[in-house]
């Protein structure tokens, strides 16, 4: 009875059902999939087939741009699956997103516990889980979301273990993980230089110099193996080539309609494509790149209003796309949901309101941790710089799935700052008796 009474049992039992619910609906509903699938499940196939990163159709006029567009781990993990268009196997995938989850959710106890120790609430975890709908969508669907989201989550678990214990196996830890993040979604490929900077700032010292200098070979080696990669298969030396997909359609875009109007942006970005769709792919992409700057410097104040309005996004933005795309199979950007039922529109849009309010309340909690004096200054470092990592380098495209890979470091922060008001409060409440 004990058992059943306690935090850890109720917080366990409710976040395996609510995983559940999801994984029903996935099954009923059948929508596994977004534009970005496809690219995946190709590169699941090419693997197999002849073990190229190629997540495009191989049979048709080759993309350069698809060689390098997506890291291979999420796409070895499909092969390993067998999953293909067919989808044959999704429901095995799911099974193992739904345990990497749950994975992920444990080892964010453990984060909180080298803060709080054993004796601490469990339930304050799921208050930010039953806003973050996002976390179960994902994981029930054909995207690397849910397994990037458990990498960032190790590479923060292992620095806070060294910083507690100082012992250098976990700066290899958190390196690998670092790495292998990388391999799975290239926007953490800008990180190691946030790291190493961190790293001078607030753990450099005699005893431990050299060998942890040596640990930032690790994902360093593999920004430098991606890069070569890339200009042996596309002539360009980058990491990948999604982020110039980004820039120019959308964080240009909404530069561009911010400064003049949508018409005029769209205009503008397609006569652009159209101009250099038929040059050689390195100066394409040379072409792409210039236009882009030249957007981003003739327009600042655009560009940092975008950036802005895409921070806010990341930390406050409602998941309407994540739960219509997962529960309709599409998302209509122009025209909300519509239902027969009063109660349910009232209840869908009211539980979107709830989501944002919370997220800005878990923002809050974040810049609470961040500023605790009683918290080492070298660990609330490390936190904030990948929070703001992703925060920033997300840019205007930034919305609540964008949130997902470091939302787990978010609800333990959160954990740690609600549990330690509530002591607070009681013992304020003690004395004044």
């Amino acid at each position: 009875m004990k058992m059943i009474k306690s935090s850890k049992f109720w917080f366990w039992s409710i976040l395996i059902l609510m995983h559940l619910a999801f994984f029903g609906v996935a099954l009923h509903q059948k929508n596994f999939t977004t534009k970005d699938s496809s690219e995946y499940i190709w590169q699941a196939q090419n693997l197999s087939a002849n073990g190229s990163w190629y997540c495009g159709d191989l049979s048709q006029e080759i993309n350069p741009a698809l060689y390098n567009q997506r890291p291979p781990v999420y796409g070895a993990f499909l092969s390993l699956l067998h999953i293909d268009a067919g989808l044959g196997n999704v429901f095995v995938l799911l099974l193992l997103q739904i345990g990497i989850s749950l994975l992920t959710t444990f080892i964010a106890v453990q984060f909180v516990k080298l803060f709080l120790g054993e004796e601490w609430n469990r339930m304050w975890l799921l208050i930010p889980l039953l806003f973050f709908p996002s976390q179960f969508v994902y994981c029930n669907m054909v995207m690397s979301e849910i397994l990037l989201q458990l990498f960032v989550l190790l590479a923060i678990y292992f620095i806070a273990r060294l910083i507690k214990y100082s012992q250098m196996k976990d700066l290899w830890w958190s390196q690998w993980s670092v790495a292998i993040a990388m391999a799975i979604k290239p926007v953490m490929w800008l990180f190691p230089m946030v790291a190493v900077v961190s790293f001078l700032i607030h753990f450099f010292n005699k005893k431990v110099k050299l060998i942890a200098l040596i640990t930032f070979v690790i994902p360093f080696s593999t920004i430098a193996f991606f890069f070569n990669y890339s200009h042996a298969h596309t002539g360009i030396w980058e990491f990948s080539s999604i982020q110039r997909k980004l820039m120019i359609n959308y964080n240009s875009y909404a530069i561009l309609k911010d400064a003049f109007n949508e018409e005029e942006a769209t205009k503008t970005i397609s006569e652009f494509q159209s101009s250099v769709a038929n040059l050689p792919y390195p100066e394409k992409c040379k072409q792409i790149d210039a236009f882009n700057r030249e957007v981003l410097f003739n327009h600042p104040k655009s560009a940092i209003k975008q950036e802005l309005t895409g921070i806010f996004n990341f930390f406050a933005g409602h998941p309407r796309w994540d739960v219509e795309k997962f529960y309709l199979g599409e998302v209509n950007v122009g025209k909300p949901y519509q239902s027969e039922s009063r109660l349910a529109m009232f209840s869908y849009y009211a539980y979107l309101i709830a989501c944002s309010i919370m997220g800005l309340i878990v923002l809050i909690a974040f810049v609470k941790f961040i500023f605790s004096r009683h918290i080492s200054y070298s660990l609330r470092g490390c936190v904030a710089s990948i929070i703001i990592y992703f925060a920033i380098v997300t840019g205007p495209s930034a919305s609540t799935r964008f949130r997902l890979p470091v939302f787990p470091v978010l609800m333990a922060t959160f954990c740690i700052v609600a549990n330690e008001y509530v002591i607070k409060r009681k013992a304020a409440a003690t004395y004044s008796e």
